[in-house]
């Protein structure tokens, strides 16, 4: 799998805040600071965390760790949390606000929202996250709590609002986040009246690929062999039902470029793949969000015909790599399952099956056919003469303003050899 991850906001790596030794009341409002960032580099290590301390990050940091996350991410819009209000629950407890804070961030959102629903949690509300006027950044998201000693609240991710141009989804959305009050300065002490936090996700790409392979004909039951040199696009339908195509223009924050063309095949904004020696169309780096998509052959290679089928090759990307109950999702293209990617390469389970499997079929050739039987002329006695020598005999032939004077003088001296030959003849039976 191509694992994604977005920055982790941990206290001691447990996914929460835990509250702090109580040293003088809080004030009546505390704001919590969503940041959602998300890694530019789309196969990020998957160990990757990041410890906060409750302050926003400032650009001009030395922190190794700072850095990292200010040069390598960028900040999410569209990310939704709901909001509880968890004290009840948490002064029923029994465990400390270690395990407390803990039991919650190894959870999955749908163990979350249960426990929320059963314990009647009150929901305080929904954020989303967006760019802020105030830090001037993308994927930022506030909300102002009361802030008494004790008070606890969960947030729990509940789905990103559609963007087809973000060419990255989230797969397990972030783990639950619970935050236990009161928060402090972790230099100077003072109560925190502003707590930022980094939550973690974890995401993921997927770049389909396929096999083209030619055969002779619909009705040739051979495997068929590998198509070099086929070339192809990729389009998807806008809101009007209209084609766009993926753009060759870099991707820019996990964003690609879309571009409507009337012809894509000479159109040098438009990105294109093309078939490699095993019959590989692979999309490479240009990764692709939840939806449908088509590969579109726009030239195919040589003695080989574009028919229908080869203009609309379905790739259909779910919206994760699983379902609620846990079953994996595979990348569909042209309706075969596809073996997923290994640290981006197309596996070798995928080149010994040569799936997915899409064919390309030869053109026809017709070749024009002799009406002469066996290439030989029948002659006016029903004799066969060869038809090269026909050839060569009537290569021989005079021209026709030639063949007419030719013809006068043969018939002359046909009459005369005749009468003579007929004057001999009557002299020999009068001599007798």
């Amino acid at each position: 799998m191509n694992v994604l991850f977005s920055i982790t906001f941990l206290f001691s790596l447990v996914g929460g805040i835990l509250p702090q030794s109580v040293r003088a009341e809080t004030s009546e409002q505390i704001e919590i600071v969503l940041h959602k960032r998300i890694y530019r580099d789309v196969r990020a290590p998957e160990d990757h965390f990041y410890e906060n301390d409750g302050l926003t990050i400032k650009e001009d940091s030395k922190n190794p760790d700072d850095l990292a996350l200010i040069e390598k991410t960028v900040g999410l819009n569209g990310a939704n949390f709901e909001v509880f209000d968890a004290t009840k629950l948490y002064d029923q407890t029994n465990l400390t606000p270690e395990k407390f804070v803990a039991s919650f961030s190894k959870m999955s959102r749908k163990e979350a929202k249960k426990i929320a629903h059963e314990e009647n949690l009150q929901h305080i509300g929904k954020i989303t996250t967006q760019t802020d006027s105030k830090l001037q950044k993308e994927g930022i998201a506030r909300i102002q709590l009361p802030s008494q000693k004790g008070k606890a609240y969960l947030f729990i991710e509940t789905k990103l609002n559609e963007n087809k141009q973000l060419n990255v989804d989230l797969d397990k959305k972030a783990a639950p986040l619970m935050v236990l009050l009161p928060q402090y300065h972790p230099i100077n002490q003072e109560v925190l009246k502003e707590i930022h936090l980094y939550p973690k996700n974890v995401g993921y790409v997927r770049d389909p690929y396929f096999f083209k392979y030619g055969k002779n004909s619909a009705s040739d039951l051979t495997e068929g062999k590998p198509v070099t040199g086929a070339k192809f696009v990729i389009f998807q339908y806008d809101k009007n039902k209209q084609k766009i195509y993926l753009d060759m223009s870099p991707v820019h924050d996990l964003q690609n470029s879309w571009v409507t063309s009337s012809d894509p095949l000479n159109d040098t904004r438009v990105d294109k793949f093309i078939s490699d020696q095993d019959g590989l169309v692979n999309t490479g780096e240009r990764f692709l969000p939840s939806g449908t998509y088509y590969f579109e052959e726009v030239q195919a290679a040589p003695g080989y015909r574009i028919d229908a089928a080869a203009k609309k090759v379905k790739v259909e990307i779910p919206e994760a790599w699983y379902d609620d109950d846990g079953n994996f999702q595979p990348v569909k293209v042209n309706g075969q399952e596809m073996d997923e990617l290994i640290s981006g390469k197309v596996p070798e389970s995928a080149y010994q099956k040569k799936e997915p499997r899409v064919y390309n079929y030869q053109t026809k050739t017709s070749v024009p056919q002799d009406p002469r039987p066996n290439g030989r002329l029948p002659q006016t006695l029903g004799t066969m003469v060869p038809a090269d020598l026909v050839k060569t005999l009537r290569q021989r032939l005079p021209q026709t303003n030639e063949g007419k004077s030719l013809l006068f003088v043969f018939g002359l001296v046909l009459i005369f050899a005749v009468i003579s030959v007929w004057r001999k003849f009557i002299i020999h039976k009068i001599g007798r």
